[in-house]
């Protein structure tokens, strides 16, 4: 349960306006700044630690994949368009007022530029407003924000715009391709040898913790267990993809949520960093392994100490971390990665 309400988070200038924290143990609290997560660290007076992380907002990145198949709003083309009407349909159409500020920046550059009293007869010149923002802006992920900012008002308007469109997605293959590269970088993984000693180190713990603990009760022995034995043996899953990730023998509503079926013996995830390409599907072909998740039917697969989920994937790391030598979930990801590769 959060225990805090803020208010107006500035991560450009390490800001905050309001912080409320409710409760009548609390001994203290603080907070600190990350490139763009806000973490706040309380203390109560039964020394039981609780951190919540609000992550930056980045209202200047769209759905492109929305934007290009959206519903948009039938405008009549006689009338002459101001761009004082245009501003007044996007802020009315757009429920976030940051992204609302987000689009008509966009277009009123365009507007500014092309000097075009209505902008009907504005939005007629397409190549030449794709020309102008490519000239302008030299970073590819700004040219593919100010395009989808033109094409939110073109579906606002009802309006074709086949070849913005097309060069929109262009761009996000693009920077989808430039991304991958980055990953692919020897600073983002670690060389051979250190993945070997690293993940080597892992299959130790799993082996001795397959050797020295009894797994007859589901527990906390057994939670971390399961979750290195999955790691190990299907890949890695993002903490953010298992800290609400629940046990369960039946598929029947769980349409939203990330569990594991001992029936079926799969692992599904509905939520994770892609869910838009659909659901992941795991098979679990470890029997001894579902067996001891057999054991923890209908608990979630991992708890703090108290029985409660994690606030946040950061807390459930930094458990991982004092568990198994200073290594964090993501030291692991990267030394499999670079093993794979």
């Amino acid at each position: 349960m959060k225990m805090t309400k803020i208010s107006s988070i500035n991560f450009s200038e390490k800001t905050v306006e309001n912080i409320e924290v409710s409760g009548d143990d609390i001994k203290e609290f603080k907070f600190e700044f990350h490139d763009n997560t806000f973490k706040i660290t309380v203390m109560k007076n039964n020394d039981e630690v609780v951190e919540e992380v609000f992550e930056e907002q980045k209202v200047e990145e769209v759905v492109e994949e929305e934007l290009l198949e959206e519903e948009v709003i039938e405008e009549p083309a006689s009338k002459k368009l101001t761009i004082a009407d245009v501003k007044n349909i996007i802020y009315e159409n757009m429920p976030k007022k940051n992204s609302a500020e987000t689009y008509f920046r966009s277009v009123k550059q365009v507007y500014d530029n092309f000097k075009e009293d209505d902008v009907h007869e504005l939005l007629k010149k397409e190549n030449e407003i794709i020309d102008f923002i490519e000239k302008k802006y030299d970073k590819l992920t700004t040219i593919k924000n100010k395009l989808c900012g033109m094409l939110k008002v073109y579906n606002l308007l009802n309006l074709e715009c086949t070849q913005l469109k097309s060069k929109i997605e262009h761009y996000m293959v693009t920077l989808s391709i430039e991304e991958d590269k980055k990953k692919e970088h020897p600073i983002d993984k670690k060389t051979v040898e250190e993945a070997e000693q690293i993940v080597n180190y892992f299959k130790g713990e799993l082996k001795t913790m397959e050797e020295e603990l009894s797994f007859d009760t589901w527990n906390k022995n057994a939670e971390l267990y399961v979750i290195l034995k999955i790691y190990l043996t299907y890949g890695m899953l993002r903490p953010s993809e298992i800290i609400d990730m629940q046990i369960t023998d039946t598929d029947e509503g769980c349409e939203k949520t990330n569990y594991i079926n001992v029936q079926t013996k799969k692992i599904v995830i509905h939520n994770h960093k892609n869910d838009k390409k659909g659901r992941k599907v795991i098979d679990i072909s470890d029997d001894k392994l579902n067996d001891i998740l057999f054991k923890g039917l209908n608990n979630y697969l991992v708890t703090t100490q108290n029985g409660e989920l994690y606030a946040s994937s950061s807390s459930f790391s930094k458990m991982f971390k004092s568990r198994f030598n200073d290594y964090n979930p993501y030291d692991l990801r990267k030394c499999m990665s670079s093993l794979a590769l």
